[in-house]
């Protein structure tokens, strides 16, 4: 049965395509086969792996037409991968958002290092932790930062928010920086882990998103040992 793992956040430019992209990449990278469902109406992610001259050898399907029974389009899909990530619609109010977290995994929730952004990321958060309660149990989820330029202290400042305002949701470790090179692999149709040219910041880029894999497999490992059902 395929690990199943939801890219979502209400909140537009949070940079969820581009993590669910080369996510997706960096599992097939490591030997597993994957499937990348774009779910979200827009179509980013299957234009952007579509579009390059030499094919991305992971799976895209493009499963937003489904509505609110994409999740049991997911479903028919849990035998033929051993991992599937999937780009959630930017919309909380999109059917399909609570369809997909039904079914997944592990929700992974991106955010702008900024406390504006997590306040309009709590919906999303009580989104999640409703599905848990009532629908799918084992759902575990995490917040991370993207598009961090440079150093910054805003984690501390967002840890010091979530306990304040008493939100029960994870903050993983790893962080993904502001780079062009995310942009420009996306201009390329190809991905951070499959691009053999030089651009840079594409090493650094490549490790930052194998970091995030690595701590995202741990963690879910975690709570799952643990018995621990909350993000």
């Amino acid at each position: 049965m395929a690990f199943k793992i939801a890219v979502s956040n209400q909140k537009g430019g949070t940079g969820k395509t581009t993590l669910a992209v080369n996510i997706s990449a960096a599992f097939e990278a490591g030997g597993n086969t994957v499937a990348l469902i774009d779910g979200d109406p827009q179509g980013t992610a299957v234009r952007w792996v579509t579009s390059g001259s030499i094919p991305l050898p992971m799976t895209v399907l493009s499963l937003a037409p489904a509505g609110k029974g994409i999740g049991a389009e997911i479903k028919k899909q849990d035998s033929n991968f051993d991992v599937i990530v999937i780009d959630c619609p930017g919309n909380l109010e999109d059917p399909r958002i609570a369809s997909v977290l039904e079914v997944a995994d592990f929700c992974l929730v991106p955010l702008s290092p900024s406390p504006a952004d997590l306040f309009s990321t709590v919906a999303m958060i009580r989104m999640i932790e409703s599905i848990r309660s009532f629908r799918n149990p084992r759902l575990s989820s995490a917040l991370m930062l993207n598009s961090v330029n440079g150093k910054t202290r805003m984690r501390e400042e967002i840890l010091k928010i979530l306990t304040a305002e008493e939100i029960g949701e994870h903050l993983l470790n790893s962080q993904i920086g502001q780079r062009e090179v995310y942009r420009q692999t996306f201009a390329l149709g190809t991905t951070i882990h499959h691009h053999n040219r030089y651009l840079k910041g594409l090493k650094e880029a490549r490790a930052e998103i194998e970091n995030l894999v690595a701590e995202m497999a741990q963690y879910i490992h975690s709570k799952r040992g643990n018995g621990e059902q909350n993000g």
